[in-house]
């Protein structure tokens, strides 16, 4: 396994204050990270190319790669189509993906809102799923890129909590949805996503996933709360989940997925210095 971190904490500073990409990359690199996760979240400008050039350029001058990317979502546009965004932007950044020189587009596969609990049938879910995914299918094979659809939590929108709403909230959504693709989809385990919807079960839903792991987002949490903390600040269980991706020969990337911090100036290098010794001790266990 190779370790990897996305940027999203480490441009932010301070006081409204940001860091340039290409600031953010070396301090990751003087940190040991060589390969970064980038948020494509900007394929509604129309000058996406042109800030996909640029992102390029400025990882390049930094000295890192950019390993996998993930696709914008759509899932909380309340008076707006999510499957049709869907549809208009996978292959919008799936280019990008190809110019930043990623070779996995990790994806949320939960576009398709229903507005009441008789709306949801799971066979009828899953093939409206299946083909508004098939445009990142399709995009992927045109770039050589692998899509990878993200396992998520129940968020019950518009209906009570005692019933479904979200698709991809279900280890066996995501194995049906990449099973239908015959091996162009992988899928991608989120860590604190997985212990927000399961908990300790967690690793037994991983270990159902088996050979389809082919991305990962590792972050950690407590509370039943989605976090985005590094591990040991949470609850996950790293003593079990390290051992079994050596027991799968998952060889892929095991990246960092931070969100909703900011550091100052002094503190943001010992930040990332600690992430990278926290991923070289997971990694060490799963010798």
């Amino acid at each position: 396994m190779k370790l990897g971190t996305n940027l999203v904490c480490f441009i932010p500073a301070r006081k409204e204050s940001y860091r340039s990409h290409e600031e953010a990359a070396r301090l990751c690199l003087n940190a040991g990270f060589e390969f970064v996760d980038c948020h494509v979240a900007f394929t509604e400008n129309p000058d996406y190319l042109n800030i996909a050039r640029d992102l390029r350029r400025q990882y390049d001058a930094a000295g890192v790669k950019v390993h996998q990317i993930h696709m914008p979502l759509f899932r909380f546009r309340k008076d707006e189509d999510g499957v049709a965004l869907f549809r208009k932007h996978a292959p919008r950044a799936m280019e990008c993906a190809d110019i930043l020189g990623a070779r996995a587009a990790v994806a949320h596969v939960d576009e398709y809102r229903i507005s009441s609990p008789d709306e949801w049938v799971f066979d009828r879910i899953l093939e409206i799923t299946a083909d508004y995914f098939s445009t990142a299918v399709e995009s992927g094979k045109k770039y050589g890129i692998l899509p990878c659809i993200e396992n998520i939590y129940e968020d019950h929108l518009n209906v009570p909590e005692d019933c479904r709403s979200r698709f991809s909230a279900e280890t066996e959504d995501l194995i049906a949805l990449a099973d239908l693709f015959n091996g162009q989809v992988g899928i991608c385990w989120d860590f604190g996503h997985g212990q927000v919807a399961y908990g300790e079960k967690m690793p037994a839903e991983l270990r159902k996933v088996g050979k389809r792991l082919a991305a990962t987002h590792v972050h950690d949490n407590h509370s039943g709360k989605d976090l985005h903390l590094p591990p040991f600040f949470g609850k996950v269980d790293w003593e079990t989940i390290m051992p079994y991706l050596k027991e799968i020969n998952y060889d892929g990337f095991f990246s960092f997925e931070l969100l909703r911090s900011s550091f100052p100036d002094g503190l943001v290098q010992e930040t990332l210095n600690y992430l990278h010794a926290t991923g070289r001790k997971l990694l060490s266990m799963a010798e």
